[in-house]
């Protein structure tokens, strides 16, 4: 199997040799293989990788968010943002048309959002009730400012929301968008235009975007490809009737399946984080000292050598490792320590069956993670063996996602295993740990910290990238001090190209789609 390449080396992984730098060749098409067939490509209504992965390359929003988590000029050459932190004012790139020809203005911001802000919008309902309480205003065809009700640092990051043409939908109704025929036919700023989608050929074809403002893209065409099956995806890809595949399986890189000599696969970070949750309403998890101890016997270098097969980065902190606020506070492991911690909570194997209890209750939990995860499983089973060494009995329940997810929102659980990823690609993680979250939010621990609550709401107002760094340094250290969770490890994303394909380089995401973002600098080798 050829080796993966990474944004740094990856644990396990050995070295790539290295080979001289191609010089690229304008023309030529590149064949992508997708799970699934798309139907939209609206950017506000896709809801799923494959309709999510054609609409990034066809829409582009005023900023895009690199693998860093920070905001960069798209559709906006700059931005200001008032002393206050209340108002933005974006100056938006001029000479920029839309694949029709019309040009592009900030008549088109304002359609949008009002769009979403509308009752009736048929898309996320999470992403309208943000826009709804923030006010757009035209000053002039090329600038738009935005009006917050509180200061929000992260709101940069927020405007690289996709943007639609006014001049196709104005007429539209909101509660009318789902079925209009521009959600097949669709009409965006990106670097390449819709040429053709042949539904009953599961194919939609994509030509260069000859008046875009940006890189001219090297290829002439992108095709996209749509099948029913990962297996048949896989077959695909051995076979050559695609030259790259959208996401390659844990278990195909896991098992060292054969993806042919000339498969080049990617292995990017990915902007999350996967972690043991407590429930801190439990007789468990409660006590701090109980979380630390466990946090002290988790071995994640283990778990991501072992369980992982060096597949991810093991978890030191409670900000995506990826993220420009990361500043990792993970301790060593010291199992005796854990131990100390237990008996000073008053923990103890006092009728010798090798399980702590305590005031006649034994430490004896059991831990959820989603059954369509194995790598998540597979951690959890080695978590349990961990925790064993501790006197601590663990029994790891796969249950399936949505039913987790509710056990979740319902805080009806004792332990599990889940990932969070950053809605923005911001560290801002607010909605998981401030107290305010804590009855109805995002906040499943139900942990509360008045230190963590003001640490976070000043990070989030804070007007520099440096005050707000120091902010999540220090609430990373008082994370690391009370262990709401255990950060087990940072993901990775897999994804296969041909070598026949150049340009393409294995940098951070903040979503999967986001490796298509780079695509106007890929070009086949002559």
């Amino acid at each position: 199997m050829p080796t993966p390449v990474a944004d740094r080396q990856t644990a396990g992984m050995p070295a790539m040799s290295p080979t001289p730098t191609p010089v690229p060749v304008p023309g030529g098409r590149y064949i992508e293989g997708l799970v699934g067939l798309p139907t939209t490509f609206n950017p506000l209504l896709v809801s799923n990788p494959a309709e999510r992965d054609v609409a990034g390359v066809l829409f582009e929003g005023l900023t895009w968010v690199d693998g860093s988590g920070r905001p960069q000029p798209e559709l906006a050459e700059s931005w200001t943002a008032s002393d206050d932190g209340l108002r933005y004012t974006f100056k938006l790139r001029r000479g920029v048309t839309w694949h029709d020809g019309q040009p592009f203005t900030a008549d088109d911001v304002l359609f949008t959002i009002r769009l979403i802000q509308s009752p009736e919008f048929p898309g996320n309902p999470a992403l309208a009730k943000f826009w709804r309480g923030i006010r757009v205003q035209v000053e002039d065809p090329y600038t738009v400012t935005f009006s917050l009700l509180e200061p929000f640092a992260p709101f940069p990051n927020y405007v690289s929301l996709p943007i639609l043409p006014a001049h196709r939908l104005r007429g539209v109704l909101p509660e009318d968008l789902v079925d209009d025929p521009f959600n097949l036919e669709p009409v965006g700023t990106g670097p390449f235009r819709l040429a053709s989608f042949d539904r009953e050929g599961r194919r939609i074809t994509l030509v260069r975007h000859d008046g875009y403002y940006g890189r001219r893209p090297y290829l002439d065409e992108v095709e996209f490809r749509f099948y029913e099956t990962t297996d048949d995806l896989l077959s695909a890809f051995r076979d050559g009737e695609v030259q790259g595949m959208g996401m390659v399986p844990w278990e195909v890189i896991a098992h060292g399946e054969d993806l042919g000599e000339d498969a080049r696969i990617y292995a990017p970070m990915l902007s999350g984080m996967t972690a043991l949750f407590f429930n801190h309403q439990t007789q468990f998890f409660s006590d701090v000292r109980v979380r630390q101890a466990i946090a002290l016997a988790i071995d994640r270098e283990a778990l991501v050598r072992d369980a992982l097969l060096g597949q991810a980065e093991p978890g030191m902190g409670p900000i995506p490792a990826s993220l420009w606020a990361y500043d990792p506070t993970g301790r060593p492991v010291d199992v005796e320590r854990a131990r100390s911690l237990l008996h000073e909570a008053g923990w103890g194997d006092s009728d010798g069956d090798g399980i702590v209890d305590s005031n006649g209750v034994a430490f004896r939990f059991t831990l959820l993670v989603n059954d369509d995860d194995p790598p998540r499983l597979a951690v959890a089973n080695r978590i349990a063996e961990q925790l064993r060494q501790l006197g601590i009995a663990v029994t790891v329940q796969p249950v399936p996602s949505g039913s987790l997810l509710q056990a979740l929102v319902s805080r009806q659980y004792s332990a599990a295993i889940f990932g969070w990823f950053p809605p923005s690609g911001d560290p801002d993680c607010f909605e998981l740990w401030h107290s305010s979250q804590a009855e109805t939010g995002l906040n499943f621990s139900g942990f509360r910290n008045q230190a963590i609550d003001t640490l976070l709401l000043q990070a989030r107002q804070a007007s520099s990238e440096e005050d707000r760094r120091s902010l999540y340094a220090e609430f990373q250290r008082v994370f690391s001090e009370q262990v709401p969770a255990v950060v087990l490890y940072y993901p990775r994303y897999f994804f296969a190209v041909k070598a026949e394909i150049g340009g393409v380089e294995p940098l951070p995401l903040i979503r999967p789609s986001d490796r298509l973002h780079a695509l106007p600098q890929w070009f086949r080798h002559a």
